[in-house]
């Protein structure tokens, strides 16, 4: 997968979100949103691209099943 595949599924907010560098970041939406892909994909961004290491990153979820689902949507995507 090109580096920047992931991004190209995003809607414009998402894709805003996913490439934003400077600062903290919340999201706040409803469900069924794309909050998920979102987080999925501003990871895969400040890894693949900005070469950020992973160890420097904070994913949080509600629940155990959604960072479960974080996980494996990341992995699909960097390995």
């Amino acid at each position: 997968m090109d580096s920047f595949d992931f991004l190209e599924e995003l809607n414009e907010q998402q894709r805003t979100a996913a490439e934003i560098t400077e600062g903290y970041l919340r999201v706040i939406a409803g469900a069924g949103s794309g909050k998920t892909k979102l987080l999925v994909s501003r990871y895969a961004y400040l890894v693949e691209c900005l070469g950020i290491d992973p160890s420097n990153i904070l994913c949080v979820t509600f629940t155990n099943k959604a960072a479960g689902e974080m996980r494996s949507r990341i992995r699909s995507i960097i390995g």
